[in-house]
């Protein structure tokens, strides 16, 4: 009679190891995923550029993992604010807008600073917004507001010393 009381033991605790075995995966799962999303980029600091005298603050995204990120996983941008793309030279530029809830609009400027295109773009797409001329920088904006504040390609940006000294990276 003590064994079947053993067994039924042993049949307890083994279904409680297979059920934590089941668990812990999932458990760790949901741990790393939470630790992958960025809502902030590395560097927040913002930065006042302008454009046909009407000011802005911008974030900028100079080293390889901040472009990476951008804007992805934002709630929201706050008034004239928007994230400044920085590259070490011109070159051809894609941008989509996977994981990214806001509408924007990103402008191309290349090395004279002059604006050569303006796009809208739609949240969670995975559409390639790509540069029709090599261009150093893009500008990303809540989508309008370009049109809304009357900047239209050829248009110059007007960059503060301080973003001109940033150390960027490929």
């Amino acid at each position: 009679m003590i064994l079947p009381h053993r067994m039924l033991k042993s049949n307890k605790q083994l279904l409680r190891n297979s059920q934590l075995q089941f668990l812990f995966p999932l458990v760790l799962i949901s741990i790393l995923c939470s630790c992958t999303k960025q809502t902030q980029p590395s560097n927040n600091r913002l930065y006042e550029i302008t454009i046909n005298r009407k000011p802005l603050q911008v974030e900028v995204a100079a080293t390889y993992e901040e472009r990476k990120s951008g804007l992805m996983y934002r709630e929201k941008l706050n008034k004239d604010n928007g994230m400044l793309f920085i590259y070490p030279q011109e070159k051809y530029l894609a941008f989509w807008m996977k994981n990214t809830k806001i509408p924007l609009s990103i402008a191309f400027i290349n090395d004279n600073n002059v604006i050569t295109q303006i796009e809208s773009m739609t949240p969670y797409s995975l559409t390639n917004h790509t540069s029709k001329e090599k261009v150093r920088y893009a500008l990303e904006m809540e989508d309008e507001w370009f049109r809304k504040n009357g900047i239209t390609v050829g248009c110059k940006v007007d960059f503060s010393s301080e973003i001109n000294k940033i150390n960027v990276s490929e």
